[in-house]
């Protein structure tokens, strides 16, 4: 590294604040995009609220590769999640359920440390953190897709 970029690098420390803020708002645009659409009737689909018109379409990892991709069923999840159909949401897709999940948590803490204006407030210790990825990414997220392409836990 040049001393250039190493002088920049070391020049702008951003603001505690500025991670929690960005968790919280992360966390308010999930739920808010999730009420943009709505659960329809036939469980592969959701649709937007407004225009009834279905959102996604034929996964392109699924028409390429032939399988469907990890991140199938994340957003019915986060859609069903957001309205407090847990189960729905699990089945949907057990990664983007562990998601939703995972960041409503964070932002809780987040708004907490903002509104206490406090960077330790309710710290999370990191072998909390580091179990509930490696939980996430084993154990919600890959382990439901290899199943699914051993044909156990087809999504609808």
């Amino acid at each position: 590294m040049s001393t250039l970029s190493k002088r920049l690098a070391r020049s702008w420390d951003p603001p505690w604040w500025l991670f929690d803020g960005l968790v919280v708002a992360l966390a308010v645009g999930a739920v808010a995009a999730s009420f943009a659409l709505v659960p329809g009737d036939d469980p592969r689909w959701v649709y937007f609220r407004h225009s009834g018109a279905r959102f996604g379409d034929t996964c392109a990892f699924l028409q390429v590769m032939g399988v469907p991709c990890p991140q199938c069923g994340m957003t019915r999840a986060f859609v069903h999640a957001a309205r407090g159909h847990l189960v729905t949401s699990f089945l949907s897709s057990p990664g983007g359920f562990g998601l939703f999940f995972w960041l409503q948590v964070g932002a809780a803490l987040a708004a907490f440390r903002l509104v206490k204006w406090d960077p330790f407030a309710i710290s999370m210790p990191w072998r909390v953190t580091v179990a509930w990825t490696a939980f996430w990414m084993f154990g919600l997220y890959l382990l439901p897709w290899v199943l699914r392409l051993f044909g156990v836990n087809p999504l609808p």
